[in-house]
């Protein structure tokens, strides 16, 4: 499994709303489980509307097709394959 860093702008929240997405983000993390594209998501960076997600997936295209299937659209071009440096 590769790991990927993906990248995309997040539209203005409420702290409500912020607080919801950062439970469902966790709950996701936590599981350390695949979604139906493969993906297990490792972490979430968010600040200034930008976010930035880190996982494993197959490849770029199963990171696609996981954010559209919450809503998210971002294109491959979005994704970068990375590698631990240390």
């Amino acid at each position: 499994m590769a790991r990927f860093l993906d990248h995309h702008h997040m539209p203005p929240m409420s702290s409500e709303q912020l607080r919801k997405l950062t439970d469902q983000i966790k709950a996701t993390i936590d599981s350390k489980k695949p979604d139906n594209f493969g993906v297990t998501q490792l972490n979430v960076f968010m600040g200034a509307g930008e976010a930035w997600g880190y996982s494993d997936a197959p490849n770029a295209e199963a990171v696609v097709k996981s954010h559209a299937s919450l809503g998210i659209k971002i294109t491959v071009n979005d994704v970068f394959q990375v590698s631990p440096v240390v």
